[in-house]
């Protein structure tokens, strides 16, 4: 039986990382289903658990190269793996597994990869040495692709396809789930339209936790109810608690650790999101939830412009007027929005499968 171990942010309790899995799983087991899958994490236990395959420590080296010599491809995704803005350990550590896998003279696909920010000489040129010794590269955007021919990848093919998190299917998620949730903090869909607020921390001088803290107070005197949505657990609770420490207006924190499938269904009841996590818009768009972003990093405006919608607001500059002028054009043009995505939706999910057909093809070789 062919084996695929599978490299990336997993085991950090990142609901969007867990999202990015199981889209890859996904598409893999719909075109090779006798294949083997296995995954290394910074919590195997855990990962076994959530995804019912083989996982295993991400940070031992004589553990990671036996499950390369196991299996017959190693793919490096999704996410933004190389970057280094972070960390700019996170260069070193991912290239470092994929040079391991070559010396095994196994193949390696980069799996519907976000590039960058990179800004770190050190950082362009690991990339420029390994990043040309790997079989096959797939991104996630255009920009990614430019961003890797500008750092000197020239030698893999590189194929343009989608977020891997876009292939999931959403009727694995029903919205019944996410209402029953939501009803244990006792929040009543019925009774206010829901907008849900995922956010993250950033460093930034800029006061966009205030901003927010406003807006969510407004949003509140025009009718909605205010949920707080943590994607990672618990760094999001901790920021979203200081938005809600500054606010007027009552609000809603999930102060739980979910799985990724709960955050889905969750996502699938709200009427409106409000966005720092790439995978909270993500997923609204796949469930078609209007959604208003707030950039902290390029991957947003990205996914932004591939579905055909003006950019949102970015960490760095947000003023209360602007991201509430936002919010308010999304209210006004709710079923405008969603009919305009409906198309772009459709082709990114085409892409996302994209990954998978050309990752397998390995396997035959």
């Amino acid at each position: 039986m062919p084996r695929i171990l599978i490299s990336g942010y997993y085991g950090f309790d990142n609901l969007g990382d867990d999202t990015v899995l199981f889209g890859i799983l996904s598409s893999i087991r719909k075109l090779r289903p006798d294949v083997e899958l296995a995954v290394l994490s910074n919590q195997p236990k855990r990962t076994r658990e959530l995804f019912g395959i083989p996982a295993f420590n991400r940070w031992s080296v004589p553990v990671i190269a036996r499950e390369l010599h196991r299996s017959n491809l190693l793919v490096m995704g999704g996410g933004s793996l190389l970057q280094d803005v972070s960390s700019p350990r996170s260069v070193v550590y991912y290239l470092g597994i994929a040079a391991l896998a070559k010396t095994l003279g196994k193949p390696v696909v980069f799996y519907a990869q976000g590039i960058g920010p990179i800004n770190k000489k050190f950082s362009k040129q690991l990339i420029r040495r390994i990043v040309n010794k790997v079989d096959l590269i797939t991104v996630r955007d255009d920009k990614s692709y430019d961003d890797l021919k500008k750092l000197g990848v020239h030698k893999p093919p590189i194929h343009v396809t989608a977020d891997p998190a876009l292939a999931i299917d959403t009727s694995l998620f029903p919205k019944e789930n996410g209402i029953a949730i939501l009803k244990q903090f006792n929040v009543l869909p019925e009774s206010r339209p829901l907008v849900g607020i995922a956010i993250r921390n950033w460093h930034t001088s800029h006061p966009y936790l205030e901003v927010l803290a406003r807006t969510c107070d407004e949003l509140h005197r025009r009718g909605w109810q205010v949920v707080f949505i943590p994607m990672q657990y618990p760094g999001d609770v901790h920021v979203s608690q200081q938005v809600i420490s500054q606010m007027q207006e009552p609000a809603v924190l999930l102060d739980r650790q979910f799985s990724f499938r709960d955050i889905s269904s969750i996502i699938a009841s709200m009427d409106l999101i409000v966005g720092m996590r790439l995978h909270s818009l993500i997923l609204a768009a796949l469930f078609e939830v209007p959604f208003v972003s707030l950039s902290y990093d390029p991957k947003i405006e990205r996914f932004v412009h591939r579905l055909g919608l003006p950019p949102g607001e970015r960490v760095t500059s947000v003023t209360f007027e602007s991201l509430n002028q936002q919010i308010q054009r999304v209210e006004q043009n709710r079923e405008q929005i969603i009919g305009q995505i409906r198309e772009p939706m459709r082709l990114l999910r085409r892409e996302a499968e994209k990954s998978g057909e050309y990752a397998v093809q390995f396997l035959t070789r």
